[in-house]
């Protein structure tokens, strides 16, 4: 592509990889020029241009790269060529690994990887990275599959993380079996076991391989003595309940009757990978600690002052150790800090040694996200230490943090501090314990934005997508789903779906999806599902499972797609193909019945040219066949006008009354050949419509006709009008053939007729209830019809909005000035069409009475003939081989000169539009072929001749 052609709409919204791609010089690229790019290309390059999530196009059978702004930085180095190059040759490294998933791909697969490791080359260097992706096939328009999709997210620094936490718990477990004396222990909230270490398991007396395996915690709270029970039992509920600190001492009798000291301490935690909960942490035998104690509670009594300073100590030393290991600051009653440890330094840095709690505003940190004050900055009295001090036996919180030394470097810590008191219950100061948790929130937080990545991307398919565990339990859907069925997602989650499945689709669906469960097969179904509409519509099911490094299946994954429309859209069009084809073989009958006697009659003229009778006869026969063929030509084109919007209606005050009036005349003479009795029931008030006169005549007349033609003879009609608050009623009912209740959804649809019977003698193309519908909907009206079935008749009703009251007097000044007189005598008349049969019988016609008429077959030899003999009357065809009518007329406007012409417009071309043009060419009138005569005469005796 060069850089003057214009940038394709795909790439307008592309960024800085669009601008690429618009500067890139395709012209030697076995791709080509963009502007020759397949429109499945262009439509899923804009796709991916636009999207703010990593995304790659691998198009064509060499897999050509194509990627947006933001999966750039994914391909580091790489990025300075990779555009327009095979995706095997861009990351050759992977291609082993990735190469046959693509192929199954190209052949109509779609794949999801989680924590995809592999080694890159993409800064110089090999290196282990971790991806989540997913791969979907392109198709084109004829859904062949062209390319490959790709949405994809590094998790690197989450898979990571995730082992530098393990990690940290295993150098903990450790620690602890270093200890000698402090145990673990674990209550998982979701199961409800208890698991303990073997020393925390020697304390209660239970067996290590119980232990192991996890027990009822009854098992253990039993063994507590009976005194310390109740105190233990309610703090476990409180730190449970409200995710506090849980610090509590108590005894445990022995089978040797002593009693074992225990200071137990945890709190409810998170699992980082799996997000379930747990109330966890340790257990110290502190008898010796108790026995101590007790021998330090009687020296106390002999000597209180000294045991006091002793017990502070030993208080301030107790709080330190139990916190260990993680940061610990201590601070005096007036928020001097004593004491903190190497690990706070770690977190904190090269923090300084606050003499005061008004000084420690300039320890940086900030409220969390989730809180009330989220993103402030904590105040000196808002750290949990000062608030201790400010008389809260204990505080704690999550915060983000700055450390000295390290600026713009965020932490997030877990504080936990408690007021140390003596044994008056005098605070003697405060002591802290800081937790590092940034390792675990970064994960956290990555874990999140990749779920929320997904669910983005999932809501913005048009497709309800969800997902399943392994045992098939459907556990997440998108809000395609809600949206579609009415129901929210949480109500299906489980087997919950069942219920809104189709009953008679629901065993068949239930067993095909267990096989695939059972089997790991992937599954697809056509079922029906229920609509927010309250309908049953089909849908597709498809669902492919993910499987793990071991090849067992962890999730399923699938989508629905509403196939509705195209299931019955296929039926309606092999409906309305079948209904074309009857109204095909019925117009061509119709068009063949008056055929028939024009074609006798013409043969009847070229036998019996001498027979005066019989030649009128036989003119009667083709005028009146001609006229039927005429109107059937008319009821085509009408329909077609009005079905395309191409009529505009000549709007006026109109009398509804006068319109039946007119349209039962019309309809009088097949109402009277029928012996039908025809009932009218009209009102004497007048009531005045907004519309146009013939057009509503039209559609009355067809009601009246289409009446008379459904009814045997000697049938009933009624004709009545209403007049209501929704406007003018007019009801047409007959005791004719009625209609099948499943015909009559169809009755004013195009191509739709009942069966036709014997005494349907007048025939038509059923084309008039479709005319019908069309002209009251142009006047905003609407047209209902209704029968109980064969043999019961039928009832049409037309609804139309009533006008403003009539004004009191209505100067009729075209009815007072009465009718202009028609001028008489002979006329020069020139005839143009170059259909030589129809030019010279008009002719003849015309001069048997009484004109002079010339003919000419071409525009030219018209304009030679003009310029020899100036015609009072021109009648002209529009569609001439040399010059067409229009043109025609302009030049013998020109010619005229002073001298008058009336210009008749004689064509097959009879639409609104062409009556403009005609005018707008200089034509006095247009009439459309077959002409009808009197109408013809009557113009032709008004024009002025050239001695007038």
């Amino acid at each position: 592509m060069t850089s003057s052609e214009p940038m394709l709409a795909c790439l307008a919204n592309g960024g800085a990889t669009g601008a690429r791609i618009h500067a890139h010089d395709w012209r030697d690229h076995p791709l080509g020029a963009p502007s020759t790019w397949p429109a499945a290309l262009r439509t899923t390059l804009g796709i991916v241009l636009s999207s703010s999530f990593p995304t790659f196009l691998a198009w064509g059978p060499d897999m050509v790269l194509f990627y947006n702004d933001a999966y750039v930085p994914l391909l580091g180095n790489k990025a300075q060529d990779a555009l327009g190059r095979p995706f095997p040759e861009v990351w050759a490294e992977v291609w082993t690994a990735l190469g046959p998933y693509a192929k199954r791909v190209l052949a109509g697969e779609s794949f999801v990887f989680e924590e995809f490791g592999t080694i890159v080359e993409r800064h110089g260097y090999r290196e282990q990275a971790w991806f989540t992706f997913s791969y979907s096939p392109v198709r084109d328009e004829d859904g062949v599959v062209q390319g490959l999709l790709c949405s994809v997210i590094e998790v690197s620094e989450k898979v990571r993380a995730l082992a530098r936490h393990k990690e940290a718990e295993e150098r903990l477990a450790l620690s602890l079996e270093a200890s000698g004396n402090i145990g673990t222990w674990s209550y998982d909230l979701e199961t409800a076991a208890t698991h303990v270490d073997e020393r925390f398991a020697r304390l209660f007396q239970v067996e290590a391989a119980l232990a192991r395996e996890g027990t009822a915690l009854v098992r253990f709270t039993d063994m507590i003595h009976p005194e310390d029970r109740p105190r233990v039992l309610a703090a476990i509920d409180r730190a449970i309940l409200a995710e506090t600190l849980y610090d509590i001492e108590y005894r445990i009798p022995q089978r040797s009757g002593a009693e074992v000291w225990v200071n137990a301490r945890g709190k409810v935690f998170a699992d980082a990978a799996t997000g379930s909960r747990r109330f966890a942490g340790i257990a110290v035998d502190i008898t010796d600690r108790k026995r101590a104690e007790g021998a330090r509670i009687e020296s106390e009594r002999q000597v209180q002052a000294a045991l006091r300073r002793a017990d502070e100590s030993a208080r301030r030393l107790d709080v330190l150790l139990d916190a260990a290991p993680v940061g610990i600051v201590y601070a005096d009653p007036a928020g001097r800090l004593l004491v903190s440890n190497a690990f706070n330094r770690r977190i904190w840095g090269a923090h300084p040694q606050s003499d005061a709690v008004d000084e420690y505003a300039e320890w940086k940190g900030w409220w969390p996200p989730g809180t009330a004050r989220e993103g402030q900055r904590l105040l000196a009295g808002d750290w949990p230490i000062a608030r201790t001090l400010a008389g809260e036996d204990s505080a704690g919180g999550v915060f983000e943090i700055e450390p000295f030394g390290a600026p713009g470097t965020r932490r997030t810590i877990l504080v936990q501090a408690a007021a140390i008191r003596d044994a008056d219950g005098a605070l003697v100061g405060a002591v802290a314990a800081n937790m590092d948790l940034t390792a675990q929130v970064e994960a956290e937080r990555a874990m999140k934005d990749s779920e929320a990545k997904f669910r983005m991307i999932a809501n913005l398919i048009p497709q309800i997508v969800w997902s399943a565990d392994a045992t098939g339990l459907i556990d997440y859907m998108n809000t395609r789903w809600s949206a579609f069925t009415g129901v929210p997602g949480e109500r299906v989650l489980g087997n919950g779906w069942n219920g809104v499945v189709h009953p008679d689709d629901l065993p068949g669906l239930l067993q095909r999806w267990r096989h695939s469960v059972a089997s790991g097969v992937p599954y697809e179904a056509e079922h029906r599902l229920i609509h927010h509409s309250g309908e049953y519509r089909w849908m597709l099911n498809r669902g492919l499972p993910s499987h793990d490094a071991g090849g067992r299946i962890t999730r399923w994954m699938g989508t629905l797609t509403d196939i509705h429309d195209k299931k019955t859209g296929e039926d309606e069009l092999r409906a309305q193909a079948r209904r074309k084809d009857e109204f095909l073989a019925m117009l061509a009958h119709e068009l063949r019945n008056p055929l028939a006697p024009i074609s006798n009659a013409a043969q009847l003229l070229a036998m019996a040219a001498l027979d005066p009778q019989r030649v009128r006869q036989s003119s009667e026969v083709i005028i009146r066949q001609v006229r039927h063929m005429t109107s059937l030509v008319d009821d085509l084109l009408d329909v077609s006008r009005v079905t395309r919007g191409l009529v505009q209606l000549e709007r006026g005050r109109v009398d509804i009354k006068s319109v039946l009036s007119s349209a039962v005349e019309q309809a009088r003479p097949l109402v009277e050949a029928r012996r039908h009795t025809l009932d009218l029931h009209i009102g004497p008030a007048p009531c005045w419509v907004d519309g146009d006169r013939i057009r509503l005549v039209q559609v009355l007349a067809n009601l009246l006709n289409n009446a008379a033609k459904y009814t045997a003879q000697g049938g009933h009609i009624a004709l009545s009008v209403e007049t209501g608050a929704e406007g003018v009623t007019i009801a047409v009912r007959d005791n004719g053939i009625g209609i099948d209740r499943t015909m009559l959804p169809h009755v004013f649809d195009l191509f739709t007729q009942a069966e036709r019977t014997p005494d349907r003698s007048q025939g038509g193309l059923g084309l008039g209830l479709a005319l019908v519908r069309s002209l009251v909907q142009l006047h905003g009206g609407r047209v209902a019809a209704r029968s109980d079935g064969l043999g019961m008749g039928s009832t049409f009703t037309v609804t139309l909005p009533v006008a403003g009251p009539a004004p009191e007097a209505v100067a009729d000044a075209v009815a007072a000035a009465g009718p202009v007189p028609a001028s008489t005598g002979r006329r020069r008349i020139l005839v143009v069409d170059d259909n030589v049969d129809a030019a010279l019988s008009l002719a003849e016609i015309l001069r048997s009475l009484g004109h002079e008429v010339g003919c000419a077959h071409g525009s030219q030899a018209a304009l030679g003939q003009a310029a020899a003999a100036w015609p009072d009357v021109f009648i002209l065809d529009i569609g001439l081989p040399d010059i067409d009518g229009y043109a025609l007329a302009r030049r013998l406007r020109a010619q005229a000169g002073a001298r008058t012409a009336c210009l008749i417009a004689l064509t097959g071309y009879g639409q609104a539009h062409d009556r403009v043009l005609a005018r707008s060419a200089g034509f006095d009138h247009h009439f459309v072929k077959p002409v009808e005569l009197e109408a013809l005469l009557e113009i032709i005796g008004r024009a002025r001749t050239q001695s007038a």
